[in-house]
């Protein structure tokens, strides 16, 4: 990847760990979420799979929603490519956990789509809760991810759309 900068150069460590792609020869993940969220990830140790249905609806099923490692958006972006801008997932990227996993979980964990049909941006639900003993947390904190166009991004969609 290269001179990718995902943080547009603020945190040069988490740029090289992100233009990798990978930690200990593991995919690089990031779940992205508001302040409240992280403050209830950390305080428990886990990332939990069953959803708020309060927020999300009765329908909503188990999962938690993750970024490849491509994905790095800053709040304002995930809002409007994550989000669809609905107004109750505003905040919903103001932080973020960026992790490998110790032992990379089967394909059957996860679940991978377009988030919208012809969309580049991809959808990856993993299906069990992530605990902090399963992963190693490469960053966790407020959205540290510039706005895709400060970022040399390697994606040629995104550079199309965004450079």
């Amino acid at each position: 990847m290269g001179n990718w900068r995902p943080t547009g150069g603020k945190d040069t460590l988490l740029d090289a760990r992100l233009n990798t792609g990978s930690w200990n020869g593991k995919p690089i993940y990031i779940h992205v979420t508001s302040q409240e969220g992280h403050t209830g990830i950390d305080t428990a140790g886990k990332i939990n799979a069953t959803p708020k249905k309060d927020r999300r609806g009765p329908a909503a099923k188990n999962g938690i929603y993750l970024n490849p490692v491509q994905q790095t958006f800053c709040p304002s972006e995930a809002f409007t490519l994550l989000f669809f801008e609905e107004e109750k997932y505003r905040n919903s990227a103001t932080h973020c956990f960026v992790f490998s996993f110790l032992k990379q979980p089967g394909a059957s964990s996860f679940k991978e789509d377009d988030i919208s049909n012809g969309s580049w941006v991809k959808e990856l639900i993993y299906f069990d809760n992530i605990t902090y003993s399963q992963i190693d947390i490469l960053y966790k904190g407020p959205n540290p991810f510039a706005a895709l166009r400060l970022q040399n991004h390697p994606n040629p969609k995104v550079q199309a759309a965004f450079g």
